[in-house]
C-alpha cells in the first residue's frame, strides 16, 4: 500500500556554459540527474511518513502511573520498562497528565507524581489519523519527545515517541535507491554550411571507427544500425530522402561518459566543429522503491561562440 504512486516532482534545469564540447555538456546533465535523484529520495521519504497514520506506528500496551504514587516509583518504572515518560492517571483510571523523566530531574523535594507531571490541560494530543510526518513535526515545535493518542470519545489509546518516527523512517527508508534500469536514448541533429559533406565523413569515420571495434554494422533502407555483439543497438544513422538526417545513440546508464567507446563517438563529433548541434536527450530511470525519473534535455551548442544553452526538464513520479 505504501510504495503506490505518492506524487509527481518536476524540476527544470536551464544550461548556459562557454564550452564548445560536447564532454561538457553531458557533464552537467549527468549531475543534474544525479541531485535530482537525491532530492527525489528525500522527499521519497518524506512523503512516506505523511501517508502513514500514527495508529499503524503508536505504542498500544500503555503503562501508566499513578498520580498518588512516589517519585520512587517513577525511577522504578524507568529501571523496569526503560520508557522515559508515562500517562498519568487517578484512581478511576481516567488520564490527568503525563510525567517524565525530566520532572523527575527537576523535582526537588517534591514527593507524588501529581507534584512533578505535566497536567492534561497542558498537554498535546493527537488523534490516531495524525501522520507520522505531522507527529514528528508537533514534537519538533513543542520540544518535545512523545504524544498521547486519543480516540474521538477523548479515550487514551496510545502512544507516539520519537523513536517511533524513527524505526518507521528507517523501516521505509533504506538510504540512496539504486537505479534498476536505465533507458537513454540521445538524438544529435546537425546545422552547418557544408552539412551534408560533414555529416557523410562523419559516419563514414563512425562507421570505420565501431567496424574496427567489432561492433555489428546493419544498413536498413531508413537507418545505418549499428549493434553490440549482443545484438544491442547502439548508434543508428537515421536517412530521409536519401540524406543523413540525425544520428541517435542508445545506451543503459546514467553517465555515458562512463563508455570508452561513446567518448570515442562524442571525440569524432566534436571534431567536425558543426556550427551549431542540437541535443535531445531522453532518459527513463527506473529504481528499486519504484520511483521513475523521465529526463528530457533540449540543449543546443554553437560552435562558432562556443556558447550552449538548452534546459534539462527532470519529471520524477513516485
Amino acid at each position: 500500500m505504501l510504495f503506490k504512486k505518492l506524487s509527481t516532482v518536476e524540476r527544470v534545469y536551464n544550461i548556459g556554459l562557454e564550452e564548445s564540447s560536447l564532454f561538457s555538456i553531458f557533464d552537467h546533465i549527468t549531475l543534474f540527474v544525479k541531485e535530482a535523484e537525491e532530492d527525489l529520495i528525500k522527499l521519497y521519504d518524506l512523503r512516506v511518513l505523511e501517508k502513514i497514520p500514527v495508529k499503524e506506528i503508536m505504542t498500544r500496551d500503555i503503562i501508566t502511573i499513578n498520580k498518588n504514587e512516589s517519585i520512587d516509583k517513577l525511577r522504578e518504572y524507568i529501571e523496569k520498562y526503560r520508557h522515559m515518560g508515562y500517562p498519568v492517571v487517578d484512581d478511576e483510571g481516567r488520564l490527568v497528565g503525563v510525567v517524565t523523566f525530566r520532572d523527575l530531574e527537576k523535582g526537588g523535594n517534591k514527593k507524588t507524581i501529581e507534584d512533578i507531571m505535566t497536567p492534561r490541560d497542558k498537554l498535546i494530543f493527537i488523534s490516531p489519523e495524525t501522520s507520522a510526518s505531522e507527529s514528528q513535526k508537533i514534537m519538533a515545535r513543542n520540544d518535545i519527545g512523545r504524544l498521547l493518542v486519543l480516540d474521538e470519545k477523548g479515550e487514551l489509546i496510545g502512544i507516539v515517541s520519537r523513536g517511533d518516527i524513527v524505526r518507521t523512517y528507517k523501516i521505509y527508508s533504506k538510504g540512496a535507491a539504486k537505479i534498476q534500469t536505465c533507458s537513454r536514448i540521445s538524438n544529435f541533429y546537425f546545422y552547418d554550411r557544408n552539412k551534408e559533406e560533414k555529416l557523410k565523413n562523419l559516419v563514414d569515420d563512425l562507421i570505420m571507427l565501431l567496424g574496427g571495434r567489432d561492433y555489428i554494422i546493419s544498413e536498413k533502407e531508413d537507418y545505418i544500425e549499428v549493434l553490440t555483439k549482443d545484438w544491442e543497438p547502439l548508434v543508428k544513422i537515421m536517412m530521409s530522402r536519401g540524406s543523413i538526417d540525425h544520428i541517435s545513440i542508445t545506451t543503459k546508464t546514467i553517465n555515458i561518459l562512463e563508455m570508452d567507446i561513446i567518448r570515442e563517438i562524442l571525440k569524432k563529433i566534436d571534431e567536425y566543429a558543426f556550427e551549431e548541434i542540437v541535443l535531445t536527450d531522453h532518459i527513463t530511470l527506473i529504481d528499486e522503491k519504484s520511483s521513475i525519473q523521465r529526463v528530457i534535455t533540449d540543449v543546443t551548442l554553437f560552435n562558432d561562440s562556443n556558447k550552449t544553452f538548452g534546459t534539462v526538464t527532470i519529471r520524477s513520479d513516485f
